[in-house]
Parts: C-alpha cells; sequence; structure tokens
C-alpha cells in the first residue's frame, strides 16, 4: 500500500551529494535503486517520487504511471523535448545526428551538440562553421568512454546526438514541481554563469532576491504552457533556460529530480526550507517573505572539480587551499574523489565581486602529489 502523505527518494551511488546534504525529513522514504528493482512497487498518480540521480531514472520509469512515464520520456530524450515544442518555438532549428557523422558535421550558425540523453554536461559542446569535427569528435569519445563508467546507456546515449540552434542570453536554472492541482511550484531558481574553464560547466548556481526578481515570473509563464502540453501531476523537475529579450527560452529539462549533486538542497542552507517537504505538503515557499532581510545576500552553490590534468591516482585535492577563495562557507560535503568527478560541493554566502574571480578557477591548482 502505497502513502499518499509521503515522497519516495530513490538513491544511487553513482552521483554524490544529494543525499548527502539532504535535510532530516521524516516523511521521505529513502529507497536504493537496487532495493527498487527488488520490490513489486508500482506509483500511482497520487505519488510522489524523485530521484537523487539520473542513474536511477530507468529503474523508475516503468512504475509510474503512463501520464507521467511518456512525460519523463519526452523530457528526457532532447530530441523529443524539442518535437514537444515545436509549436511553442515554431522557428527554433534542431537535427539528429549520429555520433559516427560528428567528424564530417558542417554548422552554418554558432550551435549546440549533445547527446539526446546526458547528464552532468557530458559531451555537450558549443559549435560554429570553424569547428573542426575531427578534433571534436576525438575530444568527444575520450570523455564519453570516461563517463560511460558511472552512467549507463538509458542515462548517457553514446551514439545518439542532437545538434540545436545555440540560445543567446543568461542561463538560469529552476527547480520546481507540479503539485495535485498541476499548478507549477518554485522550490529553487538559480542564475547559472559560465566558468572560464568549460569542462567545469556546473561550477556554480547563484541565488539572490535580483535573480528572483529578473526571472521568476517569466518561468512560472512558461512552466504552465509547458504542463498544457504534458498534463502532468505530482511531477518535480528541474529546468534550465535561457532569458533573451525577455523571454524564456529552454534548454533542457531533467525530470523526476531537483538540482544534481546537493544544488536542490541550497534552498535548506540558505533559507531552512526544505524543498521535498516543499512538494511532500503541495505548496510552494513563501518566497516574498524569505528574502525579507536578505536582498544583498547571493548564496551559491559551488561544484569543487577534479583537475584535469592531475591525475587522482598520483595527486590529490587541497581541500584548505581552496576554502581560503569563499568569503563565507554554510556547509561543507567532501566526496572521494578517485570515485567521483569532483572532490567535493560547498554551499556558500558570497559576494558578486568574489563569484566573478571563482569562475576563473582551474583546479589543477588546487591538487598536490600524493
Amino acid at each position: 500500500m502505497i502513502n499518499q502523505n509521503k515522497l519516495y527518494l530513490i538513491t544511487s551511488v553513482v552521483e554524490a551529494g544529494a543525499l548527502e546534504t539532504l535535510p532530516v525529513t521524516p516523511s521521505v522514504e529513502l529507497m536504493t535503486n537496487d532495493e527498487l528493482l527488488q520490490s513489486e512497487l508500482q506509483f500511482a498518480l497520487h505519488q510522489r517520487i524523485c530521484v537523487t540521480s539520473e542513474y536511477s531514472i530507468e529503474s523508475v520509469i516503468n512504475r509510474l504511471d503512463a501520464v507521467r512515464r511518456n512525460a519523463v520520456e519526452s523530457l528526457k530524450d532532447k530530441f523529443k523535448f524539442r518535437e514537444l515544442l515545436a509549436n511553442i518555438y515554431p522557428v527554433y532549428q534542431y537535427r539528429f545526428i549520429k555520433f559516427r557523422d560528428i567528424k564530417n558535421l558542417s554548422v552554418d550558425k554558432k550551435s549546440v551538440i549533445k547527446p539526446v540523453r546526458g547528464c552532468f554536461g557530458t559531451a555537450v559542446r558549443v559549435i560554429d562553421p570553424h569547428t573542426d569535427f575531427v578534433a571534436l569528435s576525438a575530444e568527444l569519445e575520450a570523455e564519453l568512454i570516461k563517463n560511460a563508467k558511472v552512467y549507463s546507456n538509458y542515462t548517457l546515449s553514446k551514439e545518439d546526438f542532437i545538434v540545436e540552434e545555440f540560445i543567446y542570453g543568461e542561463e538560469y536554472a529552476v527547480d520546481m514541481f507540479y503539485n495535485s492541482d498541476g499548478e507549477p511550484c518554485i522550490v529553487n531558481l538559480f542564475h547559472h554563469p559560465m566558468p572560464k574553464h568549460k569542462a567545469y560547466l556546473h561550477m556554480a548556481y547563484n541565488s539572490s532576491k535580483k535573480v528572483f526578481d529578473e526571472v521568476f515570473d517569466k518561468a512560472k509563464n512558461f512552466l504552465s504552457e509547458l504542463n498544457k502540453l504534458l498534463k502532468v501531476k505530482n511531477l518535480a523537475m528541474h529546468v534550465e533556460v535561457k532569458v533573451s529579450n525577455g523571454k524564456v527560452f529552454p534548454v533542457e529539462i531533467n525530470p523526476m529530480r531537483f538540482g544534481g549533486m546537493g544544488l536542490g538542497n541550497l534552498i535548506y542552507y540558505s533559507h531552512g526550507v526544505n524543498p521535498y517537504t516543499s512538494f511532500i505538503n503541495d505548496c510552494e515557499p513563501d518566497w516574498k517573505n524569505l528574502w525579507k532581510g536578505k536582498e544583498k545576500d547571493v548564496f551559491t552553490f559551488f561544484i569543487a572539480y577534479n583537475g584535469l590534468h592531475k591525475p587522482v591516482e598520483k595527486y590529490r585535492p587541497n581541500r584548505e587551499k581552496l576554502k581560503k577563495q569563499f568569503t563565507e562557507v554554510l556547509h561543507e560535503q567532501p566526496f572521494d574523489y578517485q570515485k567521483q568527478l569532483a572532490f567535493g560541493i560547498y554551499f556558500l554566502k558570497e559576494t558578486e565581486e568574489n563569484i566573478s574571480k571563482l569562475l576563473k578557477i582551474d583546479f589543477d591548482d588546487f591538487f598536490e602529489n600524493i
């Protein structure tokens, strides 16, 4: 018998952060991916489910009701996702391509190439007419081989890619859920600035009242329009968008979870609000009051990546050296850097000036000989 007043959180050892930084949540039932596979659970329309990693979606999807299952499949496949939104964005250009054909690819304008199914920014690149596609093909192959050790083909497609029009504008991310009435409820809203080194794509996400004032209403309008197509209830999502000329353009949507590696818990370390409790209670945080007295504050989620040129068999991170770069650490979560793609995450209270400095970090500088 499934309890309507709780949330099943399906966990995985593949991607650290989300579970380790999870606030105490009595109404959350933790279940490992293996435990789910060994159970006979089927999730009804009213039941709330989240995953801590893209890895677990494959185990959950066939246990969902048909409406949410179809929505998740459409959102996870980036080509199907663009087809779904074609009527909302009729002039947006995109096409399917096999990996083997990348070396012969040509584009006539700035574009993005990425796996049809992907995560953690793996094999995502901005391309243009001057790109060396032979070199790019080799580079992507090496990255896919490396990350395939962590993610299954369902989570990270190695053969199927999409080439799509580059969207100009600032990038933002939204953690949200559709409630029991199908209305969008936002539990996190972040600005995602681009770091100097593109290999550290997800290094920093910043939340502030300024970000909310700029994007909240626009994001709500888009999410409402999206659910006219999806028609779902009780579904959590991590949504990546860009804002250009005052309009929201979706980059991609990751269903059944909040921001990965603990990003979704930033609201807890900055405002004391548990996003999973909001989902369980079917209500959006009171954002107007949460920002009172914090109008000038910037809260940052920071990923400390492994070095690009410092193999973990020979080098180890110097965590104390890195922490000296931060303004104020609200919470530190170290990782086993020899098993993960990063050596930790940090929840920070930052300044705009220092964020600009952090975005220039080269993590090779924070690794030393073992």
